[in-house]
């Protein structure tokens, strides 16, 4: 059985790894989304305890709110507690109480998770637990690769479809397939630490893991064991000593990230899985695959392949990371609202953790201007005072903006960012992986501020969304693979500017030479690293103002000899062709480059002051690429002079977002300008 399945999954390969993607995967031949429509509110976190009229007054206050529906969470075990001992009466009677105030049911039904899967599920015959592959330990949470979590998840949907399908109260279904709380992810800090093994890591010890990989991979080199060492770097002697390993110990940077592109291609084929038994079982109501986190390695997610397999079941994904920071939020949920569109699957929006009410209006913002179908919100107090009944702060900016939610937006943008597939040393360095996510996190955040971008993986631009695109960043990437590379060259050329910042990046086999091409850099150039007194050289302040106006730059590295057609932006006062920052014509495009200070911190925690230097270089060169008409048209979403407010174009005209304590007179285009009041959102209608 796991052999067939494993024999099964080559179109995954395809998918992940390179090449023609084949199938359903392509986005010209996945299913079509819904049209635009109403977006849906959803409320959650409400326990109807003992008293139902004061239960029922809620409601019906979250239903003047505008929310649409209700969340609740599906706990299995008091559903089924033994095989075939099925009781819905909790619910029934929440979703009466729904329905009487007008609203509509969505049921976050969580299959996989220690605290709602039943013990005899856990117990059944040939059920398999996730097995950390660091310690030889198994977990409380079955496996993916256990047949038996299949036949749990196919029983569950079916059985809550056949009750309440025919009912006509449910909006959406949202599906937690594993993970801690029901997230498309593997487990990594688990539920009541204590009552079984859990920590981030990877969870892919057990025989039928293990089995799956050796497959995978053979089925990724047909040629034989010779070419797999040969790729990797590796001496294997024979293919039963092909098995899962951890970072530290891979082979090469090859194998690495094709282990990488396995753990997460399982995580993916588990997914397609779900949303089709999901489909079956409710062919006429939007479903929602729960994911989540950031794309850490150790998380084994993988957002652009979700919305894939979403897209061909007509399904959509909820992506559960939002905080109270915009700029954080839209780094955050960025490449599933990307991926959603490019692909043809829709999306909502959840938080992780407290939001405040001021988080609330970027949220909503968010939520409307990225083309979203759905938002959640955790209610209870948030929402609602507990003392008085009345709203709370949060409840009334959501009464206030539940308007935005009449008419979906198609969001239109002109710039791109890479998301980083981070290296192995970059996962070694790090105390985790996440911190490593984090720290390229943090410039993405903070770079939202100037103009609005879609995010991409690789496969993403290897499938085409840099079309139409004028503007791609790539920020602290340190590896890329060479063919997403060929396909960001060409876009050079035609036309596009690239910004590549803070890391010289390597390809899978380690080889810089891919990106050199691009950026300028020659066989013979070296990285110097040394702290100049005599500080930093702008050679072109007519293209870097905002940079020239800093005084006493101490640059620590930089490098030479760079190719001839290179100009020189930002040098090094003591040697002439020591190179900072330059700029390299590529076909119609440019390709600018800054190797400064990555560090954005202007406080007591950084070694020197940064100065905000690498947002500066940018804000520099996009207003010369504007004077230089290298932009055929300045992007409307621009914005380099006004803190907390940020921009947005959609079909229906120019969105503003002012998060600052104060009022901003914002320009709006045509010479006009726009008022918006402090947390509040404003429209400017397209003509």
């Amino acid at each position: 059985m796991l052999r067939l399945v494993a024999l099964l999954r080559p179109w995954f390969l395809r998918l992940l790894l390179g090449g023609t993607v084949g199938g359903f995967l392509v986005s010209s031949s996945s299913a079509a989304a819904p049209s635009p429509g109403p977006l849906t509110l959803t409320a959650g976190g409400l326990d109807i305890g003992t008293d139902a009229a004061a239960f029922e007054a809620k409601v019906r206050e979250l239903k003047r709110m505008g929310f649409t529906s209700v969340q609740t969470y599906v706990y299995w075990n008091k559903v089924e507690p033994s095989p075939g001992e099925i009781d819905w009466s909790v619910y029934d009677r929440e979703v009466d109480i729904y329905a009487r105030a007008g609203l509509k049911w969505v049921p976050f039904i969580i299959m996989g998770p220690w605290y709602v899967t039943p013990q005899w599920v856990r117990e059944k015959p040939g059920m398999v637990m996730y097995r950390c592959l660091e310690h030889g330990r198994d977990m409380a949470i079955p496996s993916l690769w256990s047949p038996g979590i299949r036949e749990h998840v196919r029983h569950s949907l079916r059985q809550l479809a056949a009750h309440y399908g025919p009912k006509g109260v449910l909006e959406s279904v949202n599906i937690g397939i594993t993970g801690d709380y029901g997230e498309a992810i593997y487990p990594v800090i688990g539920n009541w630490p204590g009552e079984y093994h859990s920590h981030a890591g990877y969870w892919c010890g057990d025989e039928l893991a293990e089995a799956d990989f050796r497959a995978w991979i053979q089925a990724l080199y047909p040629e034989g064991l010779d070419a797999l060492n040969r790729a990797w770097k590796s001496r294997y002697a024979s293919w039963t000593e092909v098995r899962p390993f951890l970072p530290s110990k891979a082979p090469s940077e090859r194998a690495r990230q094709e282990f990488q592109a396995w753990y997460r291609d399982a995580m993916t084929e588990f997914s397609d899985f779900c949303l089709a038994e999901t489909r079956a079982a409710f062919p006429g109501v939007d479903a929602y695959l729960c994911t989540g986190g950031d794309m850490a390695p150790e998380h084994g997610s993988d957002f652009s392949a979700q919305a894939k397999v979403a897209a061909k079941h007509g399904a959509g994904i909820r992506i559960t990371n939002e905080g109270s920071s915009f700029g954080y939020n839209v780094r955050l949920t960025r490449l599933v609202a990307t991926a959603g569109r490019h692909c043809g699957a829709f999306y909502g929006n959840e938080p992780a953790s407290f939001v405040s009410a001021e988080g609330i209006v970027g949220r909503m913002f968010n939520a409307v201007t990225s083309g979203a179908n759905q938002l959640f919100a955790w209610s209870g107090e948030l929402m609602i005072d507990a003392k008085t009944g009345s709203w709370a702060p949060m409840g009334q900016q959501t009464a206030r903006l539940s308007p935005l939610f009449r008419q979906q937006q198609r969001p239109r943008m002109d710039a791109v960012v890479y998301q980083p597939n981070l290296s192995a040393a970059q996962v070694l360095s790090a105390e985790v992986a996440q911190s490593g996510m984090a720290r390229v996190g943090e410039f993405l955040a903070e770079f939202r501020r100037f103009v609005d971008y879609d995010l991409a993986d690789d496969r993403l631009i290897q499938d085409g969304v840099l079309e139409g695109k004028s503007i791609l960043f790539l920020a602290n990437a340190h590896v890329v693979d060479a063919r997403t590379t060929r396909v960001i060259a060409d876009w050079v050329r035609s036309g596009g500017l690239l910004f590549v910042l803070g890391h010289r990046p390597i390809d899978w086999d380690g080889s810089t030479a891919p990106f050199d091409e691009l950026t300028g850099f020659t066989p013979q150039t070296d990285h110097i690293s040394g702290i100049g007194i005599d500080g930093m050289r702008v050679a072109r302040p007519d293209l870097l103002p905002a940079v020239a106006a800093i005084p006493n730059l101490v640059p620590f590295s930089a490098f030479r000899p760079l190719a001839p057609d290179v100009e020189l932006l930002m040098g090094m006062k003591y040697v002439a062709d020591l190179a900072v920052a330059w700029r390299r014509p590529l076909g119609k495009g440019m390709v600018y480059s800054y190797f400064g200070t990555m560090d954005l911190r202007q406080n007591g925690a950084s070694w020197a002051q940064s100065h905000r230097l690498p947002l500066r270089f940018i804000q520099d060169i996009l207003q010369s690429a504007i004077v230089e008409k290298r932009l055929a048209v300045v992007p409307a979403t621009l914005n380099l002079d006004l803190p907390e407010v940020f921009k947005v174009e959609t079909e229906s005209g120019l969105w503003i977002l002012n998060m600052g304590s104060q009022p901003q007179d914002v320009p709006a285009g045509g010479g006009r300008t726009l008022r918006v009041p402090a947390v509040d959102i404003a429209l400017h209608p397209r003509s």
